[in-house]
């Protein structure tokens, strides 16, 4: 696969020969200045800002290589994913921009030109850059990934006091600001100031659990032995005297301003968009781009393998694909092209630009097209379970082997008890236990079933997780009153569980494989007009009264159900039809499979005694029979010759002519033409590579951080996660995590943004922490079930440092001040402001602020040192005493 090489090796920087070109590796580069050379292990996650960095990765297909790997020769023909990166520094000089790309050039053409390249710089690095850094370290079981850049322009200065900023979710970030001053402080961020007796850490109001215990975490790392002191956010007054002198010599109190979160949020710009654009690029002496009329670019628009393409993400980050063909020249101008093209179109400096070669995409670049799983088919390894009819073999091993349930999304083998409920409107009601089931599209169903382990052994049954499983179907026409009523009725139903259990939520169209399991293939979707007739007792007396035609779906127990199909435009010679006239007919098409007919005969006897009718070979009475849904001219086949077969033409064209006027004058709605379940069939497609994302709200909008190369580790309780299968998303609650209850809306949001080509009604599935069921494990490499159970919360950690640290809150043995009770954490909910912006003229307030309400926008310390009393104290007062002291001090 190797491209000519444009650069002989004996030209390429001795320490990038040291690399073996053929091993699963990772290595770690700095430029200085004019020099190049190799970081140290022990410095892997540490950057200088003042320098331009080089990482190297190499993993075999579908792993992920990190700081840890170990460098291991493979054989010659094993084709292994390779990426380079480019690190640049916030105050990397003009020199060591130009040195580092020349420098990658090196190292690109000495490893074949096969590797794709990333551009990253400081605060805005890839997924894919930071998911090598994991370098914990074990102390309280936690593992935490650090990733410190410290300032370069303080290397060699004397030892003085230092600040360092510390934020970020999953990557812990430590960044040390070159000045100490209050401007650098921010409520979402945690900060640390290092002086030669004490170490400060300045708890901000809005950072994360997550991002508290890092950091506590963090500091006792590199604390040395000195004393460690821990300050509250509007709480500083709060310290011991001594200490609180140190702190003002360096950051004087009376000259606080802590900055708020909103104005970070301009660093995301909305990065979800799920449109881009392609441009293919035209080297006529200068860079000269087409764009490609596109409305959902697929991988056949990047047609040409001489040429090269850009892909425009809407200024998160751009892609430049060079094709196979492409000349050197091409792919080494690739990387300029697309900055001069950021440079363009004014996006920020910091946009992510990233170089890929046809056949090494990474899946970062695959996922942002609509159809390319069914192209890049790398994942060989078959999805159908072991025996498609699902004997007793398969429950056992759906049981012992979590992997395959989650490949198969089989939890079990539907064979446990079920209770079905109809919403329709405001109405819940219970259905009879029957063997058929029929769903109309204009109703909601809730399903409570009950997991049937088919070993008693208390392993396996670890391993299967769960008990209960509440599925919630909407139909396609379904008011947003039932459908509302369903998620009360759905969700009020999961929280009752006394066992472990999972919420699943899905609409019609897109059943996961389990549901269907749970009805072995033959549930029947009619049209949601004729419901009242089926409600009307047993099916197979009221279905005499009616005449309907049902399409089968899939071939197996876990993928089929029959859908009633209004005005059929064409029957293609794959399918199979149920007919209900006078009498119920299975029509299977020439070229339709065995599974599939064995589905629709199981189908068509649960409506009564049906006759099995082969294309080509139908009777008279068929077509008699069914002239008013079913006749020849709609048939797509390649044969041409079944219309001159046993019928005679003149009756079916009598009926066709009737028929198609019928159909093709009513109009079809567009969710009920048949494009909704072109892609129902869910095990023969390749799964997508599963992702996992650490999500939160963040003012109202959901932000996640991708973690590539996930394991078990990486869940943390104190947060949300969704993993994000393709079949369906789940939603994982950390046993700690907050806002628990507004789970649904985090899986829809989610869905809603989720940035690839993919409907927006997926099904959602939610799993507690220490309740999560096979098909969910699966997953991850090793899973443990006791994994978290010894999790320490931040309070936790707190108490520990306690015994050995002064706190700066004198308040009743509490961990934190933010505990004391609900008016108090009221009170900090709010946005803090300088007293001099609160006692301004009303029209100069800050929008968020209720003028008759200026007083809870105080810190704590400000608030106390106003008002001589605590906000609690001065919240018991009657109204008008508390009226008086705030005119008093101009905050009314």
């Amino acid at each position: 696969e190797v491209r000519p090489n444009t650069i002989p090796d004996l030209k390429v920087d001795a320490t990038f020969r040291k690399v073996a070109k053929n091993s699963i590796t990772f290595a770690l580069w700095k430029i200085d200045e004019d020099r190049l050379e190799a970081v140290t292990r022990s410095q892997f996650g540490t950057f200088y800002d003042n320098c331009a960095y080089i990482v190297y990765a190499a993993s075999l297909a579908g792993h992920y290589a990190n700081h840890e790997t170990i460098t291991r020769e493979q054989k010659p023909n094993v084709v292994l994913e390779r990426y380079i990166h480019y690190w640049l520094g916030r105050n990397v000089s003009e020199q060591n921009r130009s040195n580092v790309v020349h420098k990658i050039q090196e190292l690109d053409s000495y490893l074949g030109n096969v590797a794709a390249i990333y551009r990253e710089t400081q605060n805005h690095e890839s997924a894919r850059f930071l998911s090598y850094f994991k370098k914990g370290y074990d102390n309280y079981l936690i593992k935490f990934p650090f990733f410190s850049i410290l300032s370069g322009s303080l290397v060699n200065a004397p030892q003085r006091p230092r600040l360092f900023q510390l934020h970020a979710r999953k990557w812990l970030r430590s960044v040390e600001v070159t000045s100490i001053e209050w401007t650098h402080f921010n409520s979402d961020y945690i900060m640390v100031l290092q002086t030669e007796s004490l170490i400060f850490v300045w708890i901000g109001r809005s950072s994360s659990g997550i991002e508290r215990r890092s950091a506590l975490a963090w500091v006792q790392k590199n604390a040395n032995g000195s004393p460690i002191t821990i300050v509250d956010d509007g709480y500083e007054q709060a310290m011991a005297a001594e200490n609180k002198e140190l702190w003002n010599s360096l950051l004087p109190l009376k000259k606080r301003i802590v900055c708020q979160a909103s104005q970070l949020i301009s660093d995301f710009s909305d990065h979800n968009s799920n449109n881009f654009r392609i441009y293919k690029c035209n080297q006529r002496g200068r860079l000269h781009l087409d764009q490609l009329d596109v409305g959902m670019p697929a991988k056949d628009d990047l047609s040409d393998a001489h040429g090269v393409y850009l892909l425009d993400n809407y200024g998160q980050s751009i892609w430049l694909w060079v094709g196979a063909q492409a000349p050197q020249a091409d792919a080494l101008s690739a990387m300029g092209n697309g900055r001069a093209f950021v440079k363009k179109k004014k996006y920020p400096d910091n946009t992510l630009v990233v170089r890929v070669l046809e056949g090494h995409e990474p899946v970062e670049f695959k996922r942002l097209f609509a159809n390319w799983l069914n192209i890049w088919q790398e994942n060989s390894r078959g999805h159908k379970p072991v025996s498609t009819k699902f004997g007793k073999l398969d429950a056992h091993s759906l049981c012992e082997r979590p992997k395959m349930a989650a490949d198969t999304q089989l939890v079990d083998d539907g064979r446990g008890e079920r209770v079905l409920y109809r919403i329709l409107g405001d109405q819940v009601q219970e259905l009879p236990a029957s063997r058929t089931v029929v769903f109309t599209t204009n109703a909601s169903y809730v399903v409570k079933y009950s997991v049937q382990c088919a070993t008693v052994i208390p392993a396996d049954l670890a391993s299967v997780g769960i008990k209960t499983i509440i599925y919630q179907w909407n139909g396609s026409e379904a008011s947003a009153e039932s459908i509302s009523r369903a998620d009360k009725f759905a969700k009020a139903s999961f929280d009752a569980l006394k066992e472990p259990g999972m919420f699943v939520q899905l609409y019609e169209f897109d059943e996961p494989p389990h549901f269907l399991q749970l009805f072995e293939g033959k549930l029947i979707i009619m049209r949601g007009q004729r419901s009242e007739i089926m409600y009307g007792g047993d099916l197979k007396t009221s279905a005499l009264l009616e005449t309907f035609l049902l399409k089968i779906y899939g071939d197996a127990s876990y993928n089929g159900k029959a859908v009633e199909e209004t005005p059929l435009s064409s029957i293609s010679s794959k399918d199979c039809y149920v007919i209900k006239t006078s009498h119920v007919w299975v029509w299977c098409g020439q070229s339709s499979t065995g599974d599939a007919r064995e589905m629709a005969k199981a189908v068509g006897a649960l409506l009564g005694e049906s006759s099995l009718v082969l294309e080509g070979k139908e009777s008279k009475e068929f077509w008699q029979s069914v002239a008013m849904y079913f006749n020849q001219t709609l048939v797509i086949n390649g044969n041409g010759n079944s219309c001159s077969s046993s019928t005679t033409s003149s009756s079916s064209s009598g009926a066709g002519s009737m028929c198609n006027g019928s159909s093709n004058g009513g109009n079809i709605s567009p969710t009920l033409s048949n494009n909704c379940y072109l892609n129902t069939s869910v095990p023969s497609k390749p799964r997508p590579p599963v992702q996992l994302f650490l999500v939160w709200w963040q003012q109202s909008a959901l932000r996640y951080e991708e973690i590539l190369g996930f394991e078990q580790q990486d869940l943390s309780a104190d947060c949300t996660y969704i993993l994000d299968t393709g079949t369906l998303t789940y939603v994982w609650l950390g046993s700690q995590a907050l806002n628990q209850e507004r789970y649904t809306s985090i899986a829809q949001s989610y869905v809603q943004n989720a940035p690839f080509g993919r409907r927006s009604a997926t099904a959602l599935a939610v799993v507690r922490q220490f309740q999560e069921p096979n098909v969910f494990k699966g997953f991850f490499e090793s899973w443990q079930n006791d994994y978290g159970k010894s999790f320490l919360s931040y309070e936790e950690m707190r108490k520990d440092l306690g015994t050995a640290v002064p706190t700066t809150c004198s308040l009743i043995n509490s961990g934190s001040p933010l505990l004391l009770n609900n008016k108090q954490t009221g009170f900090d909910g709010h946005k803090k402001y300088p007293l001099a912006v609160l006692t301004q003229e009303m029209d100069m307030l800050p929008p968020e602020i209720n003028p008759l309400k200026r007083e809870v926008h105080l810190t704590h310390d400000d608030f106390v040192s106003v008002f001589k009393m605590s906000f609690y104290e001065f919240d018991e007062l009657p109204k008008w005493k508390k009226t008086e002291l705030k005119k008093q001090f101009k905050l009314f």
